[in-house]
């Protein structure tokens, strides 16, 4: 068993330093999901890299989902099924493919922060969706991206965040120091790190930057015995947000379910995820009495 522990951690490092352009093989269509078809968005960030998102607005939009895609999945069309059901509650979706993904530019590490502010200031020029919340959600990678955009940026009202921890660099940190059994990754160094980063990753990246999350709520979302995060990792991680935010929401699962949800293209057929998801959205927009919605515990497990 602590073989493959360590196989699977390094698999983790490995995979993470790799320089990757990925295309994702699966791509969904949003008609499959009874949306209209999404206006792709050709966006900037500030290093001048070119980003792609895709828009879906109802009418009268409540607030604004920006779904960011994982290192291998899932990728910015996966997240249709929940656009569908964001759209039935009057969300506006951006999905969007982070740096080095599909047909968005950049190679390092820390550039997609600057990815999804690109998306946050193309919405400030439209007038749809000028004082909107905007809630920052991703799986894996793409939920440490979320956690890191929103410490970097006062336009994001929440993030929901699957399977993540804050940074790579933090993992292997933890690893070295505090896991169970300690794993030193022999064959990887703090340059090799710093190399794939577009900062001062191992200094910018430690847990102590959660502070910046500021009071803001957060819904962060693990399984028990996901191979990929260690389970003492996301604890930890809970446990440090708890300092720094009053509105934190965890929800457990039992399993490897490193997706949280048992359909992650069909977010409503897991009733518990779907509940969590939602009532967290409601709690968090401001057009909406929260009266209206039930309290969300703490932490839920199932």
């Amino acid at each position: 068993m602590i073989d493959d522990d360590i196989a699977d951690k390094e698999l983790q490092i490995e995979k993470c330093l790799q320089r990757m352009d990925v295309d994702y093989s699966t791509k969904y269509d949003a008609r499959q999901f009874g949306l209209p078809a999404p206006d792709s968005l050709n966006l900037r960030n500030q290093y001048g890299n070119e980003v792609i998102a895709y828009e879906i607005c109802p009418a009268i939009p409540v607030g604004i989902v920006i779904c960011i895609s994982g290192r291998d999945a899932p990728s910015a069309s996966a997240y249709y099924g929940h656009a569908m059901e964001f759209y039935k509650l009057g969300y506006a979706t951006f999905t969007m493919d982070v740096s080095n993904h599909s047909k968005t530019d950049g190679s390092k590490r820390y550039e997609e922060v600057k990815d999804v502010q690109a998306v946050i200031d193309y919405t400030k020029t439209k007038m749809e969706y000028i004082n909107l919340p905007i809630i920052v959600m991703g799986v894996a990678m793409g939920g440490t991206v979320a956690i890191r955009s929103m410490i970097e940026s006062y336009d994001i009202t929440a993030a929901i965040s699957l399977s993540a921890y804050s940074s790579f660099e933090d993992y292997y940190v933890f690893n070295q120091k505090d896991a169970d059994p300690k794993y030193d990754f022999p064959n990887v160094s703090v340059k090799d790190i710093e190399d794939m980063s577009a900062a001062d990753s191992i200094s910018l990246s430690k847990l102590c930057s959660v502070k910046g999350v500021d009071q803001r709520p957060i819904l962060l979302m693990q399984s028990k015995k996901d191979k990929a995060v260690p389970y003492a990792y996301f604890t930890r991680l809970s446990e440090e947000m708890r300092k720094h935010t009053n509105e934190l929401v965890s929800f457990v699962v039992e399993g490897d379910e490193h997706y949280i949800c048992r359909d992650f293209i069909n977010p409503s057929s897991d009733k518990a995820y779907f509940e969590v998801l939602t009532d967290f959205l409601k709690r968090v927009t401001p057009s909406v009495p929260l009266s209206a919605y039930r309290k969300l515990e703490d932490t839920q497990e199932i």
